[in-house]
């Protein structure tokens, strides 16, 4: 199995479960490059965060892609991460490393 594309999405846009990732077919990775997404993709989001000391430690949150929810389709999401039962998390707090 390949590992899930590292996608940095913006951590304000966190509804619950849902994470919108994209207004259009592509996201950024974690190298800058595009992604197009598609339903079903796994996917690991981040968001740059610190820690109390100044240290970074993102926000990851993994999950599969799914077309938005309409009710964050009327602000122009199109593509989501179904966040998974791991929920958020700090790096730091990562489990399966």
């Amino acid at each position: 199995m390949s590992s899930p594309h590292k996608l940095h999405a913006d951590f304000n846009g966190l509804f619950g479960d849902i994470l919108c990732l994209s207004h259009s077919d592509v996201a950024l990775d974690d190298s800058g490059r595009e992604v197009v997404l598609a339903e079903g993709m796994r996917v690991e989001a981040f968001d740059e965060d610190f820690d109390e000391h100044g240290d970074k430690d993102n926000l990851i949150a993994c999950g599969v892609v799914v077309p938005s929810p309409k009710a964050l389709q009327c602000n122009g999401s199109r593509w989501s991460l179904q966040i998974d039962s791991r929920g958020v998390f700090h790096e730091s707090d990562r489990s399966d490393t």
